[in-house]
């Protein structure tokens, strides 16, 4: 009987070898690659956070790392604050709004441009500027191959804005304007939530004071126009950001006299 108990006793450790195998194999061995693979990721962070600080010996200095991440938040809200200014700042006034919000209609928009360039022609002639025939030709046109021609509204109210301005500013003479209106189109495969550009490029002669004064100007809202002690300036005026600026005599014997080009952007949203 003993010699039975022994032999039995004998074979199972075999198979608890055998099955302790198998566990190591089937269970073990899995859990532990996929414990690997699930660990991975926090390996590759936690490389990526010590190259980021410079600690390369693999410890943390936990202080810095709090202040650091606080004064990124304090970043991150002042960036917020700032793109809500501008977002205020580069609003259009509300009959503008209302007219891009609204569908597009071609008479609309030209009566409304006709009746413009009338009453700056008068406001011309009243301020003894000389009002060339290129300066109207330039002002934004409707074609049939527009994505976007609501836009056209916010381009009108930039060119009216800038030849009011220089009217105000007692210019000598607006010689040139164009806006070209193929870049108000907004592309349709970029989504809302971005600024179309609405570039304008402009001639005028003036004194070069009365110069300096309308250059001073066009950045600025008409509430900051009125606190500067400039010339005046529509109440819904757009800013326009100069891109190029060329500045020349125009002669000698005018030696107070510049002849100047501009390249002039303005921002609207495509929200």
């Amino acid at each position: 009987m003993a010699s039975f108990q022994e032999y039995k006793r004998r074979s199972l450790v075999p198979l608890a070898g055998m099955g302790l195998a198998a566990y190591y194999l089937l269970v073990f061995l899995p859990i532990e690659r996929r414990a690997e693979g699930l660990d991975a990721p926090l390996r590759q962070a936690r490389k990526q956070l010590s190259m980021s600080m410079h600690q390369t010996n693999g410890g943390f200095d936990f202080a810095r790392l709090t202040n650091q991440l606080a004064e990124t938040r304090c970043a991150l809200d002042q960036l917020d604050n700032a793109r809500q200014k501008v977002a205020t700042r580069l609003e259009p006034g509300a009959v503008v709004r209302a007219r891009m919000s609204s569908p597009f209609h071609y008479v609309e928009y030209e009566n409304e441009r006709s009746k413009l360039m009338e009453s700056l022609g008068k406001m011309a002639k009243q301020q003894g500027v000389s009002l060339e025939p290129e300066v109207f030709a330039g002002f934004p046109e409707y074609t049939a191959d527009m994505e976007q021609p609501s836009f056209l509204w916010a381009a009108l109210a930039l060119a009216d804005n800038f030849v009011t301005c220089a009217l105000q500013a007692k210019v000598s003479a607006l010689h040139w304007l164009e806006t070209p209106v193929a870049l108000t189109n907004n592309p349709a495969n970029e989504p809302p939530g971005h600024w179309t550009e609405i570039p304008l490029q402009v001639e005028f002669t003036a004194s070069a004071l009365n110069a300096t004064r309308l250059i001073q100007s066009l950045p600025l809202r008409s509430d900051e126009i009125r606190a500067a002690g400039l010339p005046e300036a529509p109440p819904d005026k757009l800013p326009l950001f100069i891109e190029r600026l060329v500045i020349r005599k125009q002669s000698p014997d005018k030696p107070d006299e510049v002849r100047v080009w501009l390249r002039l952007v303005g921002f609207v949203s495509r929200e």
